[in-house]
């Protein structure tokens, strides 16, 4: 690799990781390119490709890494605020009772049960 690049290999992730990592990149003052191949659908391997104008690239991951990290952090805690129950998938006591008190019908979807007697 020529001086101010940088390729990292990352193996059992998923592919958001290298997108939000990529896109933050490309942020990044110094970064001239910044590059993630599509992976093969059944290898579970990475690879961010890094192209700068200084002499140690990993400042510029570095940077970008930490942009990602607290994005990622703020989008969590929103989520959380947004989805109180979606951690644990249970509901509070109280929550539990007033589910279970609406009548069947209620709480069946939209989609009507198709009728009997010929008329729709």
């Amino acid at each position: 690799m020529a001086e101010g690049a940088l390729e990292v290999v990352i193996d059992k992730e998923d592919y958001s990781i290298a997108d939000i990592v990529h896109k933050e990149l490309m942020n990044v003052k110094h970064v001239k390119f910044a590059g993630v191949p599509p992976p093969h659908p059944l290898i579970k391997t990475l690879t961010i490709e890094v192209s700068t104008d200084m002499s140690k690239p990993t400042k510029a991951l570095e940077e970008a890494l930490e942009i990602s990290q607290k994005k990622v952090a703020e989008l969590l805690k929103l989520a959380k605020e947004m989805f109180p129950l979606a951690p644990n998938g249970t509901l509070p006591p109280e929550e539990q009772e007033r589910v279970e008190s609406i009548p069947h019908s209620e709480t069946a979807g939209s989609e009507s049960e198709p009728s009997t007697d010929g008329s729709s």
